[in-house]
């Protein structure tokens, strides 16, 4: 059974929220949880502006549990043990009203995360549920112009140089090629980012800086595995947890756990374990074969749509952003969109809320006003370190 303070802390901050007394929660958080928050002023604003037209009418805890070992959302490194954790319901005035589609329920599988100093006997919130960074996603009213330079960093293989027999065609293995990083170059990449003291962080907490406002760590960026494929868990995932840098992985459904030649995925229990310890799971449809950036809307649901609530249920987790198969049609992430905009529409309707990109010509500006053109920096086998420094310098000139 839960300590009586775990149960009095949990209300209390969930009246809070009702009332949008963000302020008066910043004292209940733990000094971990609040390490993650630029200021306890940026938290208040960030949280005043996602829920200024988000009014919660209630919020129903459900029973605690305790959990043996917690991991901080955004550093796998960092872990706590004999954390309770309730589950939230929340209930808004208008569901139906908010964007995207369907994120009124979302917010019914968020958790909090209570600890017990063992001293004091104090509880302190470690996961705030539906106030946290990474919490599902609500667009604002109206969209702010806002532009950032994150550098989000596309891997796919971190394996040594794949055989010849992993395609039939000489072109698709050469395509293998091209997007394999080497163990080696992977280590020495994430050592140059623990060098420069560079911040990962989430698709999630790079919208609240595009959407609300929220300010930044020093010289962020986004990592971003593609497809699921097991040399990510093998040879990528010990780097970043030893390292403290989240992740986002863009799993194939079709794929998880199952085997192509000499190609080996994740298992479910694999990618349940990173969406719990430090990580986050977005889409990249069934099996990453087909071109859909001109398809209509019965294509977009199977390819999407049924993926994004295959992978919610199994990791219990939003999934708001989904990687594109193939190439952006255009060399540049800016270009297009008209062409494109049926099926943005389609995608939002979904419940996604943005889409990141593989672009002929690598990009790092963000922009609020394109989420569905979050550009990415391809990794791969001829990608040098002197490359790979070309995409921080400005941020730490």
């Amino acid at each position: 059974m839960a300590p009586p303070q775990v149960l009095v802390l949990a209300s209390a901050f969930e009246h809070q929220f009702i009332s949008r007394d963000y302020a008066l929660q910043w004292n209940e958080l733990a000094p971990l949880d609040r390490a993650a928050w630029p200021s306890a002023a940026a938290r208040t604003e960030m949280l005043t502006r996602k829920f200024a037209h988000a009014a919660v009418e209630h919020v129903s805890l459900g029973r605690p549990t305790l959990e043996s070992n917690w991991t901080a959302p955004e550093d796998p490194s960092v872990h706590v043990q004999g954390v309770w954790s309730l589950f939230v319901d929340v209930s808004f005035a208008d569901p139906a009203a908010l964007r995207p589609t369907g994120v009124a329920a979302l917010f019914s599988i968020t958790s909090l995360q209570i600890m017990v100093d063992p001293v004091s006997g104090s509880a302190e919130m470690l996961g705030e549920g539906p106030e946290s960074l990474d919490a599902p996603i609500i667009l604002p009213a109206s969209i702010p112009r806002v532009r950032l330079d994150v550098p989000i960093l596309m891997y796919h293989l971190v394996d040594q140089i794949p055989p010849r027999s992993i395609e039939p065609s000489t072109y698709g293995w050469r395509l293998e090629i091209g997007l394999t990083t080497l163990p080696s170059a992977f280590d020495a990449q994430m050592a140059y980012l623990t060098r420069i003291r560079a911040t990962s962080i989430s698709l999630q907490h790079l919208a609240d800086a595009l959407l609300y406002g929220l300010p930044l760590p020093p010289h962020p960026f986004v990592i971003t595995f593609d497809d699921g494929r097991l040399s990510e868990w093998a040879n990528a995932v010990p780097v970043l947890r030893r390292d403290g840098f989240t992740a986002v992985f863009f799993p194939c459904t079709a794929l998880i756990g199952g085997k192509v030649g000499p190609q080996t995925y994740m298992t479910a229990y694999e990618i349940q374990n990173l969406a719990t310890t430090g990580f986050s799971i977005e889409d990249h449809t069934v099996n990453d074969d087909t071109d859909f950036f001109f398809a209509g809307a019965h294509t977009l649901d199977v390819l999407t749509n049924r993926t994004k609530t295959a992978l919610e249920k199994l990791t219990g987790a939003p999934v708001q952003f989904l990687a594109y198969t193939g190439l952006w049609p255009w060399p540049l992430s800016t270009q297009g969109t008209t062409r494109e905009a049926p099926m943005f529409a389609t995608l939002a309707g979904y419940g996604y809320v943005g889409g990141v990109q593989d672009l002929r010509v690598d990009s790092a500006t963000d922009s609020s006003a394109a989420l569905w053109q979050l550009p990415r920096v391809r990794v791969g086998l001829w990608t040098t370190l002197t490359f790979f420094e070309h995409w921080f310098s400005a941020q730490h000139a």
